[in-house]
């Protein structure tokens, strides 16, 4: 009902400002118009049933990513267990992960992955890698060569520990 309603939304505003709608992936306004091109004003529409636009979204219980390929697909949530052979990306992660490297919005539990892990916004648990970032806000231990995060709330143990509300500190980082 919630997607309905933004859809709509969408929908009328687009339409009252006189937008195309962007097809995802192309760049190109879909108003299936003729002749050159031409710039349009451009309004992002959710996927229904009824457009097909927009990006399908959903949750499982096992990811699995073999180079930059995902099963099921990388704007999947997985809530479960992730295996990364490669770059393994998913939208959020609250499971066991474990792999070469991995790549979340928000994450939480257990990332044990050789090369690393990031994390676009915040992060909850334990990161174990050669490189582990969190953008934003980690809370938990991470262990690796290089550890940053934005926030700091635990401990870092590496050769470099940056987290930029709090001190730098070579070997280990704690911060509340």
């Amino acid at each position: 009902m919630k997607k309905l309603i933004v859809t709509a939304v969408v929908a009328a505003v687009a339409a009252a400002g006189g937008a195309q709608v962007l097809t995802p992936g192309t760049g190109v306004a879909n108003d299936h118009g003729y002749g050159p091109t031409r710039g349009v004003n451009v309004a992002y529409a959710p996927r229904t049933a009824e457009t097909g636009y927009g990006y399908e979204d959903g949750m499982t219980a096992i990811g699995f990513t073999f180079l930059p390929w995902a099963i099921p697909n990388s704007s999947w949530d997985v809530v479960g267990v992730r295996m990364n052979l490669g770059w393994g990306s998913y939208r959020d992660t609250a499971a066991f992960d474990f792999g070469v490297f991995s790549s979340s919005r928000n994450a939480k539990g257990l990332f044990i992955n050789w090369c690393g892990s990031y994390v676009a916004e915040n992060a909850w648990g334990w990161q174990n890698g050669l490189v582990n970032v969190v953008e934003r806000r980690m809370c938990g231990l991470q262990i690796g060569l290089v550890n940053y995060a934005e926030r700091l709330d635990g401990v870092q143990i590496g050769l470099l520990n940056f987290a930029r509300s709090q001190w730098f500190f070579p070997f280990i980082n704690i911060g509340w």
